[in-house]
Order: structure tokens, then C-alpha cells, then sequence
């Protein structure tokens, strides 16, 4: 018999004020799913109808690492679907295929499967005829964390205390690539189980132009004014530095000496 996963959302007290349109939309798109969902809080506690959400509430921790792996130790399952607040379904989920990939996750003893295909420059076929191996890209190209099923343990170890969620996927694919995870993925041309778009719907904490032309779509109101419109500075140079000093300083505390320490352990 196949065990169980939680899904577990990843969020903060901060994003309170979408958790109503989050799980409006899951309910939504998936209303198949009747299994256990677990909302990483600090403090706040949060319900909605017809779902089983228990939220962690793990207390002002101070960084999204460390409130990510006390989250993850509020899970009892050993396996989770990964899935970021301030990402949305857009879309009916095929339960069906979600169910199998999972099964084939558990079979084959995988540690991450991801629902969408990023575009991996090295992946090799599987068993199974949607879904192919990928050789994690690091050093020059990230990997998200979702949406996705992983082992907790090996999630828990994608994330340093110390790094904010962008830094654990920038050093966690390094990471990926020293354990040599064993990573799978849907075939590019095949369509994704749960409709999603990668860009998310929030970026710095305001609102992206794909998110508020689907919203507008489907007649949900939300009044955007509140967050904001984010505006698209990903390639001015104060955006880039900025960056580059991320990387630097969260190297600094930690995420270099942890990369050197996996090297040495192979």
C-alpha cells in the first residue's frame, strides 16, 4: 500500500491576507484532494471549509530556513507535496496523473518529484513514459523546490537556517548536485498535472501582471492596491548587485563552508 503524503504549504504570518485566495483556488481545482494540509505559520492559526488544514505555528524563528525545517518537524508523514504560498493553481488538477506520479515517486524510492518541467539540460528516460531523470543542474542553473513531492528529510536538508527562500534554492541546487539527489521530472512535452505558473503571484511582496490578468479572468476580486503592482526590475544594475551581494553574504554565514564539507564527504 502506497503511504500517505502531506501537502505542506510553505508561508509566514506576513502572507496572511491571501491565504483565503490560496486555498479558495486549491478548493477550487482540487477538490479530490481530502488528505491532510499542513500551513507553516509563526502564530497565526487559519481554517476553510471543507479542508483539513493544521497550521504549524512554529513561532517567530527569524529566517525562512529555520521556519521551513520546524515546519517540516510538525509534519508526520515522511513524504510531502511542496507547494509556495504565493504560488496558485490556475487550473483543474488531474488527480489521476498526480496520484500515479506519486506512486512511481514511492516505488522507485525518489527523493524529489517535481509536477512541472523546468527545462533541465541533462535528464535521461525513466521506467515510466512521462517522466525522465534529471542530473541536477548546478553549478549555473537553479532548480525550484516546487511544486513537488519530496522526501521531508531530504527537503529539510535544502534549506540552511540561515537562507531566505531564493538563497536555498540558488545553494540548495549546488547542494542537489554534491548529494547527487535523485531528482524526476515530467518530459517537456507533457502536460502538467497541476496548472501553475512559475513566475508565482507575488514578487517582493507585490503583485505580478500574470496573476492579476488571471484573477481578473475568472472574476476574483482582490483589491491589488493594497500589495501593489510589481513593476519589472529584474535586469536593472542596482537589482543585479543587490543580487550578487545576496549570494555573497549568505555564502558567508554558512552556505560556502556547508558546500565545501559535502565535497569533501563524497
Amino acid at each position: 500500500m502506497t503511504q500517505k503524503f502531506t501537502i505542506f504549504v510553505s508561508s509566514s504570518d506576513s502572507y496572511a491576507d491571501i491565504w483565503d485566495l490560496f486555498f479558495d483556488l486549491f478548493k477550487k481545482y482540487w477538490p479530490e484532494y481530502q488528505g491532510e494540509i499542513v500551513l507553516n505559520t509563526e502564530t497565526l492559526d487559519y481554517s476553510h471549509s471543507d479542508l483539513n488544514i493544521r497550521c504549524s505555528k512554529v513561532g517567530k524563528l527569524g529566517s525562512f530556513g529555520k521556519v521551513l525545517r520546524a515546519g517540516l518537524d510538525s509534519v508526520t508523514t515522511e513524504n510531502v507535496l511542496l507547494v509556495m504560498i504565493d504560488y496558485i493553481f490556475m487550473g483543474k488538477v488531474n488527480h489521476q496523473q498526480v496520484e500515479e506520479y506519486y506512486q512511481y515517486f514511492c516505488e522507485e524510492k525518489i527523493d524529489s518529484l517535481c509536477l512541472e518541467y523546468q527545462g533541465y539540460p541533462n535528464v535521461t528516460d525513466t521506467t515510466h513514459p512521462e517522466l525522465v531523470n534529471v542530473i541536477p543542474p548546478a553549478p549555473n542553473i537553479m532548480f525550484s523546490y516546487q511544486i513537488a513531492f519530496w522526501t521531508k528529510s531530504m527537503l529539510r536538508e535544502m534549506a540552511l537556517p540561515h537562507e531566505n527562500p531564493w538563497m536555498s534554492e540558488w545553494y540548495g541546487s549546488q547542494r542537489a548536485e554534491k548529494m547527487r539527489i535523485k531528482l524526476v521530472c515530467p518530459k517537456q512535452e507533457i502536460q502538467w498535472p497541476i496548472p501553475y505558473d512559475l513566475r508565482g503571484c507575488l514578487h517582493q511582496g507585490k503583485w505580478l501582471d500574470n496573476t492579476v490578468e488571471f484573477l481578473n479572468s475568472i472574476n476574483y476580486k482582490v483589491d491589488f492596491e493594497k500589495r501593489g503592482y510589481y513593476l519589472d526590475g529584474y535586469t536593472t544594475l542596482q537589482y543585479r548587485f543587490k543580487a550578487k551581494y545576496m549570494i555573497w553574504s549568505t555564502g558567508i554565514k554558512g552556505s560556502y563552508i556547508d558546500l565545501w564539507k559535502r565535497e569533501g564527504s563524497l
